[in-house]
């Protein structure tokens, strides 16, 4: 089975750590090949690089020149995956959603984390691109951006 692991921006060393701690998690027979867009932004903060991320994902991904089995794209929630999933016939997973789904093995809430605080305002929605996830804790208090 080989594995698209897609980071959404163009760093190549980030792209090169996502794919060796993929490769830790995969089965010895999975092949994770890290792939890094060949336009877009070093690093995504915000709806402008999430929209431009999109676009550089999906070009990275259809212009893969052999064939694979599944794609993560590696982002907190950026935009792309419903694309990916209408150009593609196998399956394409959000790394938000994944993470998700596995923290929901171990409790009955989860939240997302980030430093960065032109990031928080669009991060808060992003989890919930498919419909409100009752499952999701809110932390911050209500009108400030923690």
């Amino acid at each position: 089975m080989r594995i698209l692991v897609a980071n959404v921006n163009t760093t190549q060393s980030m792209t090169d750590s996502i794919a060796a701690q993929a490769r830790m998690a995969a089965l010895p027979e999975t092949e994770i090949v890290g792939i890094t867009p060949r336009f877009g932004a070093d690093s995504c903060e915000g709806n402008f690089e999430s929209y431009l991320a999109a676009i550089a994902v999906m070009d990275a991904v259809v212009s893969y020149p052999e064939p694979f089995d599944a794609v993560i794209q590696a982002g907190y929630g950026e935009h792309g995956r419903e694309g990916l999933q209408e150009l593609l016939d196998v399956p394409v997973v959000d790394i938000t959603e994944a993470a998700a789904s596995t923290a929901m093995f171990l409790g009955h809430k989860y939240s997302g984390i980030t430093t960065r605080a032109r990031a928080r305002p669009p991060n808060r929605g992003r989890p919930n691109l498919d419909g409100p996830d009752p499952r999701a804790a809110r932390r911050a208090p209500r009108g400030t951006d923690r």
